[in-house]
Order: structure tokens, then C-alpha cells, then sequence
């Protein structure tokens, strides 16, 4: 009898656990929708520069794909991507930053910094470097 018991349970858990995780993924399909929205991409995206040992801050505003310098570095901006209007504003920028060292007369491009940063918190992902600090401030079309 106890055996049945167990049975019956454990196909009543199995069957709430299936049903459980079938309504989560349809509510995290409606959840992640906007992510997927293209029109929630800008095509500039507006970065503030700053160079730690003269004090001087430089507006960037970077096209999605085009590299530019500053200073010593090279950024490029795959992705730019801003909140919908009824939530809280918001961008993220998905970058790609070089610096240009000179290593045996050499010039090499080395790759210092790929990831996400967040206009509304600039301290979770930001550019570690000696000189030079970014930060993310908006996206924008045109």
C-alpha cells in the first residue's frame, strides 16, 4: 500500500513540476519579449571618457560597429539598447575596448575590456584601467 502511495505521489510531483515549469517559461517568453525587440536597439551610443592624469572629460558619441579612439584606446560598440518608456530609464551598451601598447617597436591592439555596462550603474561593470575610465550615458538614434 505504501508502495502505490509513493507511486501516486510521485506522479502527482512530477505532473505540478511539469505544469510548473511549462507556465514559468511561457511567463519568461512574455517577460523577455521586449528584450528581443529591435526597436529597443539605437544605432549611437553616447559615452563619457575621462583621462585620469590630465582631469579631462571627453562626450563620445559612437556609431554601432565604428571603432574610435581615445587616447590610448580604441572602443567599439556592438549593441546599445534602451529601457521602453514606461519603465525606469535605463541603457546598456555591450563594448569593446583596446588599448594600443608599443611591445618590441611594435604596435599591438590588446584587448582590455569586453561585457555590458549600465548607464544607471556604472560600478557593476566597468572598464578597470590605470588612465582611463568609461561610462555608459545613453543610447539614441540619429
Amino acid at each position: 500500500m505504501k508502495k502505490n502511495n509513493l507511486k501516486f505521489s510521485a506522479k502527482i510531483f512530477f505532473f505540478v513540476t511539469l505544469f510548473a515549469s511549462l507556465s514559468f517559461a511561457q511567463d519568461a517568453e512574455k517577460l523577455s519579449s521586449d528584450n528581443i525587440d529591435p526597436s529597443r536597439f539605437s544605432a549611437i551610443a553616447v559615452i563619457q571618457g575621462l583621462n585620469k592624469t590630465t582631469a579631462k572629460t571627453s562626450v563620445l558619441e559612437i556609431k554601432i560597429g565604428e571603432k574610435i579612439s581615445f587616447g590610448t584606446l580604441k572602443i567599439i560598440v556592438r549593441k546599445c539598447w534602451q529601457t521602453p518608456l514606461d519603465q525606469k530609464p535605463d541603457s546598456k551598451m555591450l563594448l569593446e575596448v583596446f588599448e594600443t601598447k608599443n611591445e618590441d617597436s611594435k604596435v599591438k591592439e590588446v584587448r582590455i575590456f569586453y561585457g555590458w555596462m549600465f548607464a544607471s550603474s556604472p560600478s557593476i561593470s566597468g572598464l578597470e584601467n590605470p588612465i582611463y575610465d568609461l561610462t555608459a550615458i545613453s543610447c539614441k538614434n540619429k
